[in-house]
């Protein structure tokens, strides 16, 4: 039996689950796997005259028609067979698409629908979805199953909807600063996976990575940074790609990016200047408020993520008074309109949580954990979801983010993120410490910037794909180890590169310093 035979026989095993229906070879090609796929028929040409409709006015739909006409319509009608240009003139294949949508509106939010149908019979294709950015997922679900000009079935039947609402992916700039084009192109591949959600994680030991008119003097020496103008450029890109953007500002602990306002108004706890502290006088907390109002008119995503992970109890930085700064903090952006999130130590070291907190777990604490003591989470477990360990391997990431949350609570699970923090581009560790330098040290320098994209995106993809279909749909009955599995990750890793994103190729190990076994190339050493 052929693997494309081999892979539809096992998936359509998956029956059983009560969640996925797979019924072709053609039809398991499309990933993160949906609700339910049933298709039939032979392969048939996209025509000359193809084109996509839709009843809505909405820009951002109209601009994702354009985008996914490149991977539908064939480019080049010259490269037909004989045999393709005779199916071409019988009408075998498909001829046309319409995109029917209930709500127009372009508002992303965490309770945006993402649900669609599609379907395509005698050459004619439909798609009915919730809102607009169903309708671009239907596109892209669509046009996996087009290769080369080509409809891989006859007939084709899709309902799909995520199991989760929030599908995420964290970028760390705060360490190694990731350019504006780069994040760009992260946007993209995100999208080819529906995944919906980017945590930027814009402030750390290094950096604060966004222009602050009102303290300029954060950005005045730095070696990267997002200018105002490009934040609002990113988020907007994301929007038309039905991402949100959640941005992260890390207080009180990994703070050291705010160092350059220790001469205004802020101080810090040790001469490490990692933490800071919060004084008698309150200049600290009413700098870092001045500070977040200001990053809140950036982002129109309630979510609004303020860290609160790793901080220490020393002598100038008690518990109780490190406390009462993060729920001042919760407490003003609740009065922004905002949603706070923290990462698990908010909730479970310092006890500041606030109730309608989000609870970011990622490290000794679990999801369901959070979810017992009601409070709404979002997974990132580091032994599965961190892609900046190379010992993260693809089949850790198919992993069910849900499993030990109880059905009751499981409403309180919005849904998963892996993540790609920079630690090991940092030109010492964290950019403090003394000690051995991390592995890719010199890369982080902006003269690095184009190795240092090669070497990054390697690292997160093709193993990102995996995370994203457990976000979407996970299957206990799939086993990530198998060949099926394995083939089936191959042909997306493939189909993600073909769009011109870089990746680990496939058959090849990569690693922060080499790519398939040859090293990056590395400037020459400074100095005598």
């Amino acid at each position: 039996m052929s693997f494309s035979g081999r892979l539809t026989a096992f998936l359509a095993a998956l029956c059983c689950n009560a969640y996925i229906v797979i019924a072709s070879t053609s039809s398991s090609s499309i990933w993160p796997l949906p609700a339910e796929v049933d298709s039939s028929g032979w392969p048939g040409v996209i025509h000359e005259g193809f084109d996509i409709t839709t009843d809505s006015q909405s820009p951002r739909l109209h601009k994702a028609i354009a985008r996914y006409r490149q991977w539908i319509r064939p480019s080049m009608l010259e490269d037909l067979t004989v045999q393709d240009r005779i199916a071409n003139a019988n009408g075998t294949g498909l001829d046309s698409l319409y995109l029917a949508v209930s709500n127009h509106n372009e508002t992303l939010n965490a309770a945006t629908s993402y649900a669609y149908r599609l379907s395509v019979e005698g050459g004619k294709g439909h798609v009915t979805a919730d809102t607009i950015y169903g309708a671009m997922y239907a596109l892209e679900s669509l046009s996996q199953v087009v290769d080369d000009g080509k409809l891989m079935v006859e007939k084709l039947r899709v309902r799909d909807f995520p199991r989760y609402r929030h599908r995420g992916f964290m970028i760390d700039t705060g360490r190694r600063f990731f350019p504006k084009q780069l994040v760009l192109e992260m946007l993209d591949a995100m999208s080819y996976f529906k995944l919906n959600v980017l945590h930027f994680h814009l402030s750390d030991y290094c950096r604060f990575a966004v222009e602050s008119l009102v303290f300029p003097e954060l950005t005045a020496h730095s070696d990267g940074f997002y200018r105002q103008d490009e934040i609002r450029e990113i988020v907007e890109y994301a929007a038309d790609r039905g991402i949100r953007v959640v941005p992260e500002f890390d207080f009180p602990g990994h703070s050291r990016g705010l160092l350059p306002l220790a001469n205004r108004s802020v101080t810090f706890c040790s001469e490490s200047n990692v933490q800071l502290h919060n004084d008698l006088d309150g200049r600290t907390v009413a700098t870092l408020k001045a500070l977040l109002s200001e990053m809140a008119t950036l982002f129109p995503d309630k979510l609004f993520h303020i860290g609160c992970d790793e901080t220490r109890v020393t002598d100038t930085c008690p518990l109780v008074m490190t406390r009462k700064m993060e729920q001042e903090l919760q407490q003003h952006l609740a009065g922004l309109g905002k949603t706070p999130v923290g990462w698990e130590e908010i909730l479970f070291s310092s006890k500041a949580a606030l109730p309608g907190t989000v609870i970011n777990t990622w490290k000794m604490e679990s999801a369901s954990q959070a979810t017992a003591a009601d409070y709404q989470a979002v997974a990132s477990s580091l032994p599965h979801f961190y892609v900046n360990y190379v010992s993260t391997t693809y089949d850790k990431l198919w992993t069910d983010i849900g499993a030990s949350v109880p059905a009751k609570q499981h409403s309180l699970l919005l849904g998963g993120e892996f993540s790609m923090w920079s630690d090991n581009y940092c030109y010492r560790l964290q950019c403090f410490m003394n000690g051995t330098k991390p592995v890719a040290w010199w890369m982080y320098g902006r003269g690095e910037d184009k190795v240092f994209r090669s070497s990054v995106t390697a690292m997160i993809w093709p193993r990102g794909i995996v995370a994203a279909g457990a976000f979407w749909n996970f299957q206990a009955g799939l086993d990530a180890q198998s060949q099926d599995f394995l083939q089936l990750y191959h042909r997306q890793t493939e189909r993600l590169m073909a769009r011109g994103i870089d990746s680990c190729p496939v058959g090849c190990k990569c690693d922060e310093l080499t790519q398939c076994g040859v090293p990056y190339p590395r400037p020459p050493p400074s100095g005598p």
